[in-house]
């Protein structure tokens, strides 16, 4: 399992934008309304808003015991990785915040940072959802004008990390600034409906 693998897996299924650099992650969790949103448990594929046509990606949110966040599993081909996803409410906002569970291979060249994926999601009816990552570079810009605590990635495709409290994480989220800093082309993924499972 290597880290191109997991930008992969985050592009599809959450970003769908490999121009926008990497990942933006934070170091802590926000503040905030966490409820873990039933809404997403059950079987997803992403797929393509342009043509429609489906990804080969599938997803599952298992659902969580009291109190604990969602489980996501990800498959695809012979791989699959399995994140820990929690689900806020901040300012009105959908907003989660997942964490790579799986462990990479001793052997990678490289390493995922340690730290939560950020980013945005909504409902369009009740059974597709878009997800919309930061946009990587512009949070990169922000922490070099000191706009933002965080470690800027030197290189285009570094990973971005956000090293504020809680409170200010969550402050930015519910930020117009943070509306400004979203990825240009969200993800979309689409229910998986029980008629097509049992097909």
């Amino acid at each position: 399992m290597t880290l191109q693998r997991v930008c992969l897996f985050v592009l599809v299924i959450l970003a769908a934008a490999a121009l926008s650099g990497c990942f933006v992650l934070s170091k802590n969790l926000p503040t905030g309304e966490e409820v873990t949103d039933e809404r997403l448990v059950g079987a997803w594929r992403g797929f393509d808003e342009d043509d429609q046509e489906d990804a080969d990606a599938f997803l599952h949110f298992l659902k969580a015991d009291k109190g604990d966040p969602l489980r996501l599993v990800w498959v695809e081909d012979r791989h699959y990785q399995i994140y820990e996803v929690h689900t806020f409410v901040i300012d009105g906002k959908n907003v989660f915040a997942s964490k790579l569970l799986t462990p990479f291979k001793e052997d990678d060249e490289d390493s995922i940072p340690e730290g939560f994926f950020l980013g945005f999601y909504e409902f369009d009816g009740d059974n597709e959802v878009i997800f919309t990552l930061l946009d990587a570079e512009k949070i990169n810009d922000m922490i070099k004008a000191g706009e933002l605590k965080g470690e800027a990635g030197a290189r285009k495709y570094d990973f971005v990390t956000l090293t504020g409290s809680p409170k200010d994480i969550a402050a930015f989220l519910a930020s117009p600034e943070a509306e400004a800093a979203r990825v240009e082309d969200p993800a979309h993924i689409r229910r998986i409906s029980r008629s097509n499972k049992d097909n």
